[in-house]
């Protein structure tokens, strides 16, 4: 497979709708700005943080991330993971992707849990790869069914891959599932990569269990500050692992693609992480509003529209009941200046084709239910549901 071989289905979709002006779909939290960082940093007494902004040098960072920033990273985890067990990336995407293509070699096999971002089976493919997809259903609340996914182990199976929290659904993994899975894949010696980049963000944090990296050797996860921070400008992703090995061939991939990152990027992810209990505490809220705002339309027009209420995360995946496939509605969307995500774009089967993908973590989200609240009612009789 050529890196090219195959569309980006969301971004050809977002180059069309640069000016679009409701953006439904959106699944990053609300975007921070640096100067409310900075004046987050001043009231926590961060002042070396602000300091070391202002006077760092332009020359190279430390390839991997700097020490300093990987030291705040691994507060986000369990003593079993600390600096030397993270790999710091220009952003998530990056990380992914080098992490596939360095614990992948040609001919091995990965099982993928749809659906899914479309770059986590890309990078399997795109090393040369064999796939083979275990799909999530509504009927089973979005959960992953480790008979499925052991059934799909072959003799070559390299690598299981799966978001949790899981985008689009919003669904989130128990303890129990996690522990299943761990122990499948130690007795087969196969490698768990979890895309994490909606962690921090669940609606109970009481239902937050272990990270993958923390409860096995075999489990590599993937962060991020753009999610649970809305920081996706600071361009800092990474992957966590307690395999020491693991590591060092990911710092050798990530310098053969990007040498070093972005020194001012890596302190502002400091200043954040610093008073990450705030920032999530805001972005939480205003998720939390927007979930009871989209309860209540989704009770006023349950003839036309089904979901689960996500677990975590600011994504939700909505079947649509009336006489349109999801890309339909998302065309007829386009032109009322609306923008969510059919279910195309995560490469769906034929039975969750009525499905799409909004966005409710953003306080731009109100209105655009607006604009899509009066969508509706102006559509309601043509789809054979008026009122009554």
């Amino acid at each position: 497979m050529h890196l090219l071989d195959n569309p980006i289905r969301s971004e050809e979709l977002l180059v069309k709708t640069v000016d679009i002006k409701h953006r439904f779909y959106a699944s990053s939290s609300e975007p921070l700005t640096h100067r409310e960082l900075i004046e987050l940093a001043t009231e926590n007494g961060d002042h070396d943080l602000i300091d070391l902004y202002n006077d760092h040098s332009l020359g190279y960072a430390e390839n991997g991330g700097c020490l300093d920033l990987r030291q705040e990273l691994a507060n986000l985890y369990e003593p079993l993971i600390g600096a030397e067990n993270i790999v710091v990336f220009t952003g998530a995407q990056t990380g992914m992707t080098i992490t596939t293509l360095a614990m992948i070699h040609p001919g091995d096999h990965a099982i993928i849990v749809t659906p899914s971002y479309q770059s986590l089976e890309e990078g399997v493919r795109l090393a040369g790869g064999d796939v083979t997809r275990v799909e999530l259903t509504p009927e089973n609340n979005w959960q992953i069914d480790v008979a499925q996914i052991e059934a799909a182990i072959q003799d070559n199976t390299r690598y299981i891959v799966f978001n949790d929290p899981h985008n689009p659904s919003g669904s989130l993994l128990s303890e129990k599932t996690k522990k299943e899975l761990v122990s499948l894949a130690e007795k087969n010696d196969i490698l768990i990569f979890s895309d994490e980049v909606y962690r921090l963000l669940e609606l109970n944090p009481a239902e937050r269990s272990q990270s993958i990296a923390e409860m096995s050797k075999n489990g590599l996860v993937l962060g991020t500050m753009a999610k649970p921070f809305g920081a996706g400008g600071m361009c800092i992703g990474w992957v966590a692992c307690q395999d020491k090995d693991i590591i060092d061939d990911l710092l050798k991939a990530q310098h053969l693609f990007s040498v070093s990152l972005s020194r001012a990027g890596e302190i502002q992810a400091m200043m954040a992480l610093r008073v990450k209990d705030r920032i999530v505490e805001k972005n939480m809220k205003i998720i939390k509003e927007n979930l009871a705002l989209l309860d209540d339309f989704f009770n006023h027009n349950n003839d036309l529209f089904e979901w689960m209420e996500p677990q975590a995360g600011g994504t939700g995946f909505v079947k649509f009941k009336g006489p349109l496939s999801s890309d339909e509605l998302a065309a007829q969307l386009l032109e009322e200046g609306i923008l969510v995500f059919p279910s195309s774009v995560f490469d769906c089967g034929e039975n969750l084709k009525q499905y799409f993908r909004i966005g409710f973590s953003r306080r731009t989200m109100p209105a655009a239910l607006n604009a899509f609240s009066e969508y509706v009612e102006k559509n309601r009789s043509a789809w054979g549901h008026p009122r009554a």
